[in-house]
């Protein structure tokens, strides 16, 4: 009975719309199609912009200089910013976690830009349209899931902070100082502050609940890795990290993906035992 009556009192904190209400309700249903329509919009830009990135940047002699600014674009594209928009699109009705991603991701923007002295033509129309969302949202969800912060986790985000944060300010200081090379051109410093910083915040995201931010979790450490990754493959190039912070990069990515993973299996079985004690008269 107690089980029961803490059930009731969890799920007062989350109402996602159903199909049935959408119909019952055409508001509602009004608000559920433009979010799916916005969000796949964004998710297509999003895929068909970081393939051309990597198209452009293989087959154009003049990318060549860009090569490694282009990677991490089009990791911003296909890693951090495409999932959450897709996820989105799927699931309007229950979208509350991807918008926390997205939301994530814009206020990473926001902030890289206004770092930058800079608005980026090219990061502004995906941070308003975040904005469209979020405001739009048909989704009741309670805006904090249920579960617990995860230790291990915030060390690891703590420990990759500090050095993230000081790139991310180089970058943007590169971005207000220089007037007159193609990266400036680009807005490469500002996008590649916005990456870094980006994944600072995803990390913090997935770590304050792991069990419900996989997704997070997910792109913060994939996009982490493409930056080592691609520091390493291409290190002679501007904003590429040093052989030894690229390979930190590198090993911390998968290191918090698989701790990401094991705290979200171990908060499993609890998940399931509440679900299951919805039903207890």
């Amino acid at each position: 009975m107690l089980q029961g009556k803490e059930a009731l009192m969890s799920t007062t904190h989350a109402y996602p719309l159903t199909a049935g209400a959408a119909e019952a309700n055409p508001a509602s249903g009004r608000r559920l199609k433009a979010v799916r329509l916005i969000a796949w919009f964004m998710a297509m830009a999003a895929i068909a912009f970081g393939l051309l990135t990597i198209v452009f940047g293989m087959v154009g002699p003049e990318q060549e200089v860009h090569a490694f600014h282009n990677a991490v674009v089009a990791s911003l594209l296909l890693v951090l910013s495409a999932p959450p928009a897709i996820a989105v699109a799927r699931s309007p009705e229950r979208s509350m976690r991807p918008l926390l991603v997205l939301a994530a991701l814009a206020i990473a923007g926001l902030t890289s830009m206004t770092l930058s002295f800079t608005l980026d033509p090219f990061t502004m129309p995906f941070v308003v349209l975040i904005g469209v969302l979020w405001v739009l949202r048909p989704s009741r969800e309670a805006l904090l899931p249920a579960g617990r912060p995860s230790l291990i986790l915030l060390v690891l985000v703590l420990v990759a902070a500090g050095p993230l944060l000081a790139y991310t300010l180089n970058q943007a200081e590169f971005q207000r100082i220089d007037s007159v090379s193609s990266h400036d051109a680009f807005f490469h410093w500002v996008e590649t502050s916005f990456y870094a910083l980006a994944v600072i915040m995803l990390g913090l995201l997935a770590a304050f609940r792991p069990a419900a931010h996989r997704l997070a979790a997910w792109c913060s450490g994939i996009a982490l890795a493409v930056l080592g990754a691609a520091s390493l493959a291409l290190g002679s190039y501007a904003s590429a990290l040093e052989a030894t912070w690229a390979m930190a990069a590198l090993a911390g990515s998968i290191a918090f993906v698989v701790l990401a993973e094991w705290e979200s299996r171990k908060s499993r079985p609890v998940n399931a035992h509440v679900d299951n004690s919805r039903v207890i008269p």
